[in-house]
């Protein structure tokens, strides 16, 4: 047995990002909130909505969620208002704003019984054919929704089926504005004699050898070496943005207990409590990332170092994984074994 002693370590550390040069920008954050009240307030709730959605998009507020919930609703888009409203309570319940998780909760059980829903069913031998793939609107509805009551905005839905070998299938539905209840049913799908038709070619000469004398080593792995690369890569810079929202947090906890927003037992003004409001959910997204940067980073790691060339014969792996974070920096640390 061969074994090839191999120990790599990762360190991301003093991540310290500019509070200029940052992901979100408030300024613009800011101009799109008061561009889309105020075309609210004129009732255009089609050009509304847009401009709150990437005014959260930039700076994701809570106020900021409220309203686009509220401009959602005024615009017809039920089930789309409905569950925006759901997110304003539950993030104002973290918060610690009771008025807001009240108010959204209200609009929650206002809205529930106008729900329209649409239900898309699969035939017996559409549902068992292997690698069938069933869309609403361009988005993927999982094997565990078919059959399911679905709350949709009313208008019109695209259903779309596809599965390797047999023809797409596709059709548009009408669900109406108040508690309207539709059904699409999706037939058994046709073969596509086009792709039967056109197997894959077989070389000359049957079974298939490698050339050359057996060197001991296997490149097989290769392909895994560059995806590890990329998920690491992906991996590092989701932990830089991190390490940018926990800074963002602390600097915005900060201001809000400059200049008299917020006193030493915590009463603030508008100001202050806007700020706070910043504050908790950027520190929220930085708990996020972080998370996902390190298991992005740990997998990246191991994919990399299992698509090295290898010495044929039984082998032990092992990875561990460790993240850590501070106010000024992220890291992850990764230790293998092969």
């Amino acid at each position: 047995m061969l074994h090839r002693p191999l120990s790599a370590v990762i360190l991301v550390s003093a991540v310290s990002i500019s509070r200029v040069a940052h992901a979100g920008d408030a300024a613009l954050a800011e101009s799109m909130f008061r561009e889309g009240r105020a075309q609210m307030d004129a009732g255009n709730f089609a050009a509304a909505c847009p401009k709150l959605a990437e005014s959260y998009t930039q700076d994701p507020a809570t106020g900021t969620l409220l309203a686009l919930a509220m401009c959602q609703e005024a615009a017809g888009q039920t089930a789309t208002a409905w569950a925006t409203y759901a997110e304003v309570a539950s993030r104002a319940k973290q918060d610690g704003r009771p008025d807001r998780e009240q108010a959204a909760r209200e609009r929650v059980q206002a809205l529930t019984p106008r729900l329209s829903h649409l239900t898309v069913t699969l035939a017996q031998a559409t549902a068992a054919v292997a690698g069938v793939v069933v869309k609403r609107d361009g988005i993927t509805v999982g094997q565990a929704a078919w059959g399911a009551a679905a709350p949709v905005d009313p208008g019109d839905h695209v259903v779309e089926v596809t599965a390797p070998g047999k023809k797409d299938w596709k059709a548009t539905v009408k669900v109406g504005p108040a508690a309207d209840a539709q059904t699409v049913q999706v037939p058994p799908l046709e073969d596509d004699s086009a792709a039967s038709a056109s197997p894959a070619a077989e070389p000359a000469g049957g079974d298939t050898a490698p050339t050359g004398g057996d060197t001991g080593t296997s490149t097989e792995g290769a392909p895994l070496r560059t995806i590890g690369l990329v998920t690491g890569g992906v991996g590092l810079v989701t932990l830089g943005v991190s390490g940018y929202f926990g800074l963002r947090a602390k600097g915005l906890m900060s201001d809000s207990n400059n200049d008299g927003h917020c006193d030493a037992n915590n009463v603030c003004d508008a100001t202050g409590l806007s700020k706070r409001d910043s504050a908790v959910s950027s520190a929220s997204v930085a708990t996020i990332t972080l998370v996902a940067g390190g298991v992005l980073t740990a997998a990246g790691v191991t994919l990399f170092l299992v698509g090295g060339p290898k010495e044929k014969g039984p082998s032990v792996a092992r990875v561990e994984a460790a993240p850590a974070v501070g106010w000024n920096q992220a890291a992850m640390v990764v230790r293998g074994r092969f």
